[in-house]
């Protein structure tokens, strides 16, 4: 009888089927394609094959000395495409079969970690199918946990995740995501309780941490802060710009982002002041209607975060692997990047609801978190940008956090 392997996984990640030339924004396309080095073997065995009317071999180019396995070698992109991709499906998959295209291509959107013996199964947020199925499920981020004999997975994929004593980053990160799915407050309070209880656990040994978390409720800390429009435009404006100036962005997110700018009347003579007005005018006439009628959206995209990143604990390393990082300093960035992305969703978000009114619809918002995701959750560049940014601009830590994510 085969070993048994624990698995712990949301309600929807059973459902993700790739939806292959339907999908709206290719995972071929907008960022590097990595070959570990056994599928790069695969190709040198194959030098008569040809993708594209040239050798396989030569579509691909080996990575900089000293990366990691799994990004042994690369595709050579054109124009931000991999070679391979032909009418929306790969040809390399088509012609060869499933075993000769990469790891990273078998296993994305899905992203397997080990913790503590325990394969953590979830969903980037990055593929359009993923993203609807995660965003517009109530039921999405139910999870659950159990035993299967055979995983369907290459080895390669699995990404193992070091030092979890006693498991507590399960138990803490189990709390966490009971904070944010707390309906009884609104949603930017539970994440401003999430910032508290971060700063109450950064530093502190972990094997007490499930216990602090347990005895505490931070809610009512939130109480002394108000929402400052003008602060989370300017925040957001400089980070977004600071993004798409520096990188290829899909044009999925640039649409969405013409949409924020439109429906704000944003233009070259606006002030500030004025772009705030509308800003809180659209978010009380459009976004928050909008958002009481569907919960689930941006509390289902928090829970696939924190979930998936092992918040606020994980710190990645070289070859593939994660360390649980407890240290002060990790964790009030991991906070940080979290205020962020839910920031910068939001806000745009809002300005899209200026532009569609009462049209905007649960698709505008799968539209964003997905290509928001792929432009900038991808993006290592981008965090550290974000983390000086917020350093530098927010003065005290803690009211800048409140400001821009309160309603």
């Amino acid at each position: 009888m085969a070993d048994q392997r624990r698995v712990r996984q949301p309600e929807v990640f059973d459902r993700f089927r790739c939806i292959g030339a339907a999908c709206e924004d290719t995972c071929c396309a907008g960022w590097g394609i990595v070959i570990d080095r056994e599928t790069y073997a695969k190709y040198q065995n194959l030098p008569a094959h040809r993708i594209a009317d040239r050798p396989l071999i030569d579509l691909v180019e080996i990575s900089p000395a000293g990366s990691p396995p799994g990004d042994y070698a690369r595709f050579r992109m054109r124009e931000a495409r991999c070679p391979a991709l032909h009418e929306g499906l790969c040809s390399i998959q088509r012609t060869l079969g499933e075993p000769y295209i990469p790891n990273l291509c078998s296993t994305y959107p899905r992203v397997l970690s080990v913790i503590n013996g325990v394969v953590e199964r979830s969903l980037q947020l990055s593929c359009p199918e993923a993203a609807r199925l995660v965003l517009t499920n109530p039921e999405a981020m139910i999870f659950h946990e159990g035993t299967e004999a055979e995983l369907l997975h290459r080895d390669g994929s699995l990404i193992p995740v070091a030092g979890d004593p006693d498991d507590c980053v399960t138990r803490v990160r189990a709390l966490m995501i009971e904070m944010i799915q707390d309906r009884s407050l609104p949603l930017w309070q539970r994440i401003l309780s999430l910032g508290f209880a971060v700063e109450k656990l950064a530093g502190v040994d972990m094997t007490h941490a499930a216990a602090i978390l347990e005895r505490g409720s931070f809610d009512h800390l939130s109480r002394a802060y108000k929402p400052d429009a003008t602060f989370q435009l300017e925040t957001v404006l400089e980070l977004v710009v600071t993004r798409i100036g520096s990188d290829y962005t899909s044009p999925r997110f640039l649409e969405c982002y013409r949409d924020f700018m439109l429906g704000l009347g944003w233009t070259a003579e606006s002030t500030m002041e004025e772009l705030a007005a509308r800003y809180s005018i659209a978010s009380e006439s459009y976004f928050l209607p909008f958002i009481g009628s569907h919960e689930h959206l941006l509390e289902n995209y928090l829970v696939s975060y924190i979930f998936r990143t092992v918040f606020p604990y994980r710190s990645r390393l070289p070859e593939k692997q994660s360390a649980i990082d407890s240290s002060p300093e990790s964790m009030k960035h991991a906070l940080v990047l979290l205020a962020v992305h839910y920031a910068i969703i939001r806000t745009v978000l809002i300005g899209m609801a200026a532009l569609h009114k009462n049209s905007l619809s649960a698709d505008h918002a799968v539209k964003l978190v997905q290509s928001y995701s792929k432009a900038f959750l991808h993006s290592t560049a981008f965090e550290g940008a974000a983390i000086q940014y917020l350093e530098k601009n927010a003065g005290d830590a803690t009211r800048g956090l409140a400001q821009l994510v309160m309603d």
